[in-house]
């Protein structure tokens, strides 16, 4: 019997052997791929980094672009309140011109035509009246 407890053991040495070789392996396949998880890792880092630092830029010019756009903002309501302004002014004036002038030149109108005629009749008044008959 001891020659199969030294088979056997020598089976299990193989074994033991064959075992380590296996995890070793392992071990190294997992460091491998921590390595490369780590490079990986450090390259989104940096990607991150550009990206903060042109997400910095085009904030910065957003911000720009927004100042600018407010300050012409308030510039043409400004141009819109004086725009209104001046519309009413004139609506008021053209009323106050109205009331004030479309009576008296109703009343020289008719005055003229008033006169017109009363011409047309002193001189024709020495004259014998054509007929108006066709």
């Amino acid at each position: 019997m001891p020659v199969t407890i030294a088979a056997a053991s020598s089976g299990e040495q193989t074994l033991a052997v064959v075992v380590s070789v296996v995890a070793t392996l392992v071990v190294v396949a997992l460091l491998a791929a921590l390595v490369a998880a780590l490079r990986a890792a450090r390259h989104l880092r940096a990607a991150a980094a550009e990206l903060e630092r042109d997400l910095s830029d085009v904030l910065e010019s957003v911000d720009s672009t927004l100042a600018h756009a407010s300050a012409e903002l308030e510039r043409v309501d400004g141009l819109i309140g004086s725009a209104e302004q001046l519309t009413d002014t004139v609506g008021t004036a053209s009323r106050l011109a109205y009331a004030s002038l479309a009576t008296p030149l109703i009343k020289v109108l008719a005055l003229t035509r008033g006169t017109s005629r009363a011409s047309r009749r002193l001189r024709h008044a020495g004259r014998p009246e054509r007929s108006r008959g066709r």
